[in-house]
């Protein structure tokens, strides 16, 4: 009977007909009836080898085992380990694997004891306790265990567990997987078990609480969180192959390179060093197949599917290639350390796909790749006063004096792969753009169709060469002599970053040209610019021996901002900051310490500061209520779409879910709920007829607060302390403001208007207080210095 109800249960316990889910389950709770539970609990000392199948059908979870799985679901290893309790069991030692769990879940109100204080660790899970637990994590959720007086106390399999863990989980957070929880699925070949750690090929696990001795040399699935085994899956096979695995032989042993550690088996055959499959039968290597190895090449453009190399063409990663990060002791990496328009890895193939790369050297940033307008193009048409040629893997073109080529996705040019386009003794070539726009460009371009229709178009040059276009066009010239050496400095960095960063690697480039990286426009002729560049050449900001991020904007309100309490892309704000780039005061005063504070701050149009001189320095704008609540209704639905981690709705009980806010009706109510040690806004809460919805990061903010006109109302006019009025903003200059709302008689908000300070995200740099400290007098190491706090100039290039 008991069996019966219970899969009515999974019927809508696993949506969509999963029969094989359900099927699992069930199993695995018939198994338990029949068996008595007589097996053990999964973690004890297991003797027998793992079979084919899922993992845990027939062994009854501990709560101390349930505990960990929630606990880790809430919290990372590290944080537990830290966690502070209160909590008192008599039957719980602090020494325990299972204390900082139990703690964990405990604390998120989750678990508790027994009325006698304990909290019955090794017991098992019963069904009625999986029922409270599933109530807790997902109270949301509407299907139910059938609990009868025959039922209740029955044991709950680690498999129906891990099943229902899973359903509550995603539940919760109305998702369907288990990423914003930080929890992964790996399916990984167990290669040794060590004192702390477990070796897969993939990397190294803990696995506090569990034997995984029966799993040595399988594949299985399992899910992780930083690292720590959170749940066994199921067992893919008991003689499995490693794949693309690196070997190197010594004797009669042949050890495996995981890039986490290393892993020795016997073997009596004869292996050239580098990558191969390997296969595992009964803890020894039966069978080895090489992989060719191609030697160094230069990786053009790279992403998860392919890479382009300049010798070989385009060409698909395998399944499971590996990159490793020489020369000797191997590290693991991913694509993006195949920095483009460098030879320093050497690559391996088999059957027509990459199966791995080794980056054996390092290589300096002497060139920058830089992606043409940020996007791909229709069209171009180019020219060089020398002349130029074109060139791909079919042949060359020379192109006269003055000649032009028009260029467009469907020409035959574009069969063979990229196009080379190159001025005649290293003239620059002039490209015009469908937009109108035209510039010159140093170096090389590169040109490759990525669509039916259109093509990317890059420019590679040197480093320095690059800097003359992007200086001049990123600082007023007229900042003088010293500004322009901090910003060429900080420049510098930002490119040295971004090309280890290998940032736009799907293009085969390191930067844009826009304001997503940093404005180049081609080949500059501007002697002020160029000798800024000159006396910085090969200086960098440098921090405990590494080039540092340097970050700039236009103008600072008065204070600037952590990088981790600007960008987030998940919302939470839970980067690592730089101890370099924090929250500053840019003028002496101190910082506010509540709203009101932070109102008065920026209506003092007065007040002094090193960017006072800047029309953005104070700015104030202005919305009628209904006109407001028109502009969110937009703004809202489009920051969900982009990035659905930023937007968020309050729900019945309190908390707040992801979602996209519509037909929210009037605005009511409009509150900073979170502001970084700088004032930046990190959050905001807006509170309408319909509910109640909250915004993260600055640059959503300032979007979601859009100042211009749709339909009600007159024009928005963005008032700037230079004493212009401006119109057709598409978003707030900065995130830094105050609100203050208008109100009539009876209460009704009937307009807000927002009084803020600064241009840009405030982090690094402001372009306008370098200028006023240079005029006091600083050089430009001791402007770097003032802004990127703990770092000094060297040269690096």
């Amino acid at each position: 009977m008991f069996l019966v109800l219970f899969f009515v249960f999974l019927h809508k316990l696993v949506p969509g007909g999963d029969e094989m889910k359900k099927h699992w389950i069930v199993i695995g709770l018939l198994t338990l009836f029949l068996s008595g539970c007589g097996m053990g609990k999964l973690g004890g000392q297991a003797t027998e080898r793992a079979e084919v199948g899922r993992i845990g059908n027939d062994i009854p979870i501990s709560r101390e085992m349930t505990a960990k799985t929630i606990a880790l679901a809430f919290y990372t290893p590290k944080e537990l380990e830290g966690l502070e309790s209160n909590m008192d069991f008599s039957d719980v030692k602090a020494e325990s694997w299972a204390y900082p769990y139990i703690c964990g879940s405990v604390e998120k109100g989750f678990f508790s004891g027994d009325e006698e204080g304990h909290f019955r660790p090794k017991d098992d899970l019963t069904l009625w306790e999986a029922q409270a637990l599933m109530d807790r994590l997902a109270p949301d959720y509407d299907s139910r265990i059938l609990l009868t007086d025959e039922n209740k106390n029955m044991s709950v399999s680690y498999d129906l567990w891990a099943q229902l863990l899973e359903t509550a989980l995603k539940s919760r957070r109305g998702e369907e997987n288990l990423y914003s929880y930080g929890i992964h699925q790996e399916n990984a070949v167990l290669l040794t078990m060590q004192e702390k750690t477990n070796l897969f090929d993939t990397g190294s696990f803990t696995a506090a609480g569990q034997d995984l001795s029966p799993y040595e040399n399988c594949r299985i699935t399992f899910l992780e969180k930083d690292g720590e085994i959170l749940l066994l899956q199921t067992v893919e096979a008991l003689s499995p192959v490693v794949r693309n695995i690196y070997c190197r032989q010594n004797g009669e042993e042949l050890t495996l390179l995981t890039g986490e550690g290393t892993a020795v088996f016997p073997y009596g055959g004869k292996v050239e060093e580098g990558l191969a499959d390997v296969k595992l039968t009964e803890g020894k290597v039966t069978e080895v197949t090489p992989a060719e190895n191609m030697g160094r090449c230069t990786v053009k453009r790279v992403d998860k599917s392919e890479v382009y190399l300049a010798e070989k063409g385009l060409l698909p990663w395998a399944d499971g290639a590996r990159i490793y990060h020489g020369p000797e002791e191997l590290k693991q990496t991913d694509f993006t350390a195949l920095i483009c328009g460098t030879d320093g890895a050497e690559y391996y193939e088999k059957n027509g796909e990459i199966v791995g790369a080794v980056i054996r050297r390092e290589v300096p940033p002497k060139n920058i790749r830089v992606f043409l307008k940020g996007q791909e193009q229709a069209s171009v048409t180019l020219s060089a006063q020398k002349g130029f040629s074109l060139s791909n893997g079919n042949g060359k073109k020379e192109f006269p004096t003055d000649a032009k080529a028009a260029l467009t996705a469907d020409l035959p040019w574009f069969d063979f792969g990229i196009v080379t386009a190159e001025g005649k003794d290293g003239c620059p070539i002039r490209l015009e753009f469908a937009d109108g726009t035209a510039y010159d460009y140093e170096g090389r371009l590169e040109l490759e169709r990525r669509q039916k229709n259109s093509f990317s178009v890059l420019n590679e040059l040197p480093m320095e060469r690059y800097l003359l276009g992007v200086v001049p066009h990123e600082m007023p010239t007229a900042f003088g002599q010293t500004a322009l050496e901090a910003q060429a400095i900080t420049a510098r960095s930002y490119a040295y970053q971004q090309f280890f960063g290998n940032t736009y690697c799907e293009y085969g480039a390191h930067v844009t040209d826009t304001v997503a990286s940093q404005v180049y426009l081609g080949f500059a002729e501007n002697e002020t610019a160029r000798a800024a560049i000159k006396a910085t050449e090969g200086l960098c900001a440098v921090t405990d021996g590494k080039v540092a991020m340097t970050y700039y904007y236009s103008t600072s309100g008065g204070f600037g901002a952590g990088a981790e309490e600007v960008w987030s892309k998940d919302g939470t704000f839970g980067g690592k900051g730089k101890s370099y780039l924090k929250a500053q005061a840019q003028g002496d005063f101190e910082t506010p310490a509540n709203e009101e504070e932070w109102l008065a701050f920026w209506q003092d149009w007065q007040k002094e500061g090193y960017d006072m001189d800047s029309p953005w320095y104070r700015w104030k704008v202005y919305f009628g209520c209904g006109q407001l609540s028109e502009i969110l209704e937009k703004t809202m639905a489009e920051i969900a779409k982009i990035n659905p981690f930023l937007v968020e709705i309050r729900q019945e009980d309190g908390s707040f879910r992801q979602g996209t806010p519509s037909a929210m009706g009037r605005l009511k109510k409009m509150e900073v709920t979170r502001r970084g040690g700088g004032g930046i806004i990190m959050e905001l809460q807006l509170e309408f007829e319909k509910g109640t919805v909250r915004v993260k990061t600055e640059y959503a903010i300032r979007q979601l607060l859009s100042p211009t006109r749709l339909t009600i109302g007159e024009p928005i006019y963005l008032q700037r302390k230079s004493g212009d009025s401006l119109t057709g903003n598409t978003m707030l200059p900065s995130g830094y403001f105050a609100v203050k709302e208008m109100r009539n008689d009876d209460g009704k908000l009937t307009g807000i208007a927002l009084y803020g300070g600064g241009s840009g995200h405030g982090v690094g740099m402001s372009q306008y207080g370098a200028k006023k400290l240079a005029e006091q007098g600083k050089t430009a190491a001791e402007i770097i210095a003032h802004y990127f706090p703990g770092t000094t100039v060297e040269k690096v290039m």
